[in-house]
């Protein structure tokens, strides 16, 4: 068994030690996984934009590999998220993984190589038990949650599920069945766990109030951001599947990363699935998210002044939610819209940045394109695939060709929504934020559904 809590920063330490301890359960990593990965595709987008019902569809795929959630929680584990980064931000270059400690090498490496797969089509028990306390282990990493016995309660909860069928709500999935009765459990024993925290249903939420803008941050120190992600069945990739698959990657903060990752991943071809989507409308989502209960990703030194956000809860003026842009600083004090339209702005002008060498290989998706009509989704998902060297058939072409449910979604997606705050979101796209967003192709307003 690897230990890297002796090498790790203060603070993860126990975390580590934790996490070591299921690591037999999960079983063996793939050796040099960055070196084995043939292929890494980065889903670029802003927060709000879009990208998490993207990659959701693109899962239904048997042809790529993703992980299960987002790849911050790696980089926090790594010392890589700020402020341990010392950046000042979000943001990482080539250098910083070239500078990579061993220990820090060794973290990444192995928790993305036993993350990284596809939508298992049956259930490895053992491996599914193992991942749900992993992943419970990460999101409540405050808490006193011992690792062994944690694994246990899952697999109590997972083999008397097929008793559930008066207590789960309509659509819920065996695993969300099985991850509310852990928290149930864990709940029992005083611990402040709570399902309002995760991407599910409300009518999964058993009886608890709906929290409005009432709930703090699910703890002080956080390494996988809310709404958290339920661990499913899992096939872990192999050897060969690093070899021949790519490997989607999607974390919009990721923008600022593009060149550690290819840092990262020095043996793999490189490709940029750019995805756009108008600034009103992702400014609007932006909005939603901060005023959500969820999406703390940075806990800040000084508190923040940001008008519209800190009032509406005492805890607020500790937490920077979403992406953390270099040149943050000069948004703690503004207005809650200016901050996300400083977050839209900020996302794209680093992609486009990346962008301007001509040997990146990249393709652009807008959103828009996305959801106009099951045809123009069609449409898109046939140019996308052909891209990707993969077949639009099975299971991802139903998905396709008749959507998803909303993922990590705020409020009911329609058109025009942004239109009810057009007073706050208008005058706080600038000329900045104007530009960048006729560099998109979004110079007609009129069009910004």
């Amino acid at each position: 068994m690897t230990t890297h809590s002796v090498s790790a920063p203060q603070g993860l330490g126990t975390l580590h030690r934790r996490l070591d301890a299921l690591r037999p359960l999960r079983g063996p990593a793939v050796p040099d996984f960055l070196g084995g990965v043939g292929e890494v595709v980065v889903l670029a987008c802003s927060s709000r934009g879009g990208s998490s019902m993207v990659a959701e569809l693109l899962r239904y795929s048997r042809e790529l590999l993703h992980f299960q959630a987002e790849t911050n929680p790696f980089l926090r584990l790594a010392g890589l998220g700020h402020p341990e980064s010392r950046t000042g931000s979000d943001a990482l270059g080539a250098e910083h993984a070239a500078a990579l400690e061993p220990w820090a090498r060794s973290v990444l490496a192995e928790e993305m190589a036993r993350d990284a797969g596809s939508a298992a089509l049956e259930c490895d028990e053992n491996q599914l038990c193992a991942d749900m306390a992993w992943r419970l282990i990460v999101q409540w990493p405050e808490l006193p949650l011992e690792p062994l016995e944690l694994v246990e309660t899952v697999r109590r909860a997972w083999r008397a599920r097929p008793h559930r069928r008066s207590t789960g709500a309509p659509g819920e999935s065996d695993e969300a069945w099985c991850l509310l009765a852990v928290l149930e459990e864990l709940s029992g024993r005083g611990l402040p766990v709570d399902p309002r925290y995760y991407d599910l249903p409300k009518e999964a939420q058993r009886g608890y109030p709906a929290p409005g803008t009432g709930l703090r941050a699910p703890g002080d120190f956080l390494v996988e951001e809310p709404p958290f992600v339920v661990a499913r069945p899992w096939r872990r990739a192999d050897l060969a599947d690093l070899r021949d698959k790519p490997l989607v990657v999607k974390t919009p903060s990721n923008a600022y990363r593009l060149h550690f990752l290819r840092s990262l991943f020095p043996q793999a071809r490189f490709r940029v699935l750019h995805l756009t989507r108008n600034p009103a409308a992702a400014v609007n989502g932006l909005y939603d998210g901060w005023r959500h209960h969820g999406f703390h990703a940075h806990r800040m030194e000084k508190p923040l002044g940001i008008h519209g956000y800190v009032e509406h809860h005492e805890d607020n003026q500790w937490w920077w939610k979403f992406d953390l842009p270099p040149g943050w600083e000069e948004y703690a004090g503004a207005s809650l819209a200016e901050v996300c339209a400083f977050q839209w702005r900020s996302t794209h002008e680093a992609v486009l940045g990346h962008l301007s060498d001509a040997s990146v290989d990249r393709m652009t998706v807008r959103f828009e394109d996305l959801t106009a009509s099951p045809a123009s989704r069609i449409a898109s998902f046939e140019k996308l695939s052909a891209w990707l060297g993969i077949s639009l058939t099975g299971d991802f072409r139903r998905a396709v060709h008749h959507g998803i449910r909303p993922v990590v979604a705020t409020a009911r997606p329609r058109e025009w929504r942004w239109k009810e705050r057009a007073a706050l979101i208008e005058p706080a796209i600038d000329r900045k934020t104007a530009d960048t967003a006729e560099r998109l192709g979004y110079g007609d307003r009129s069009e910004w559904r």
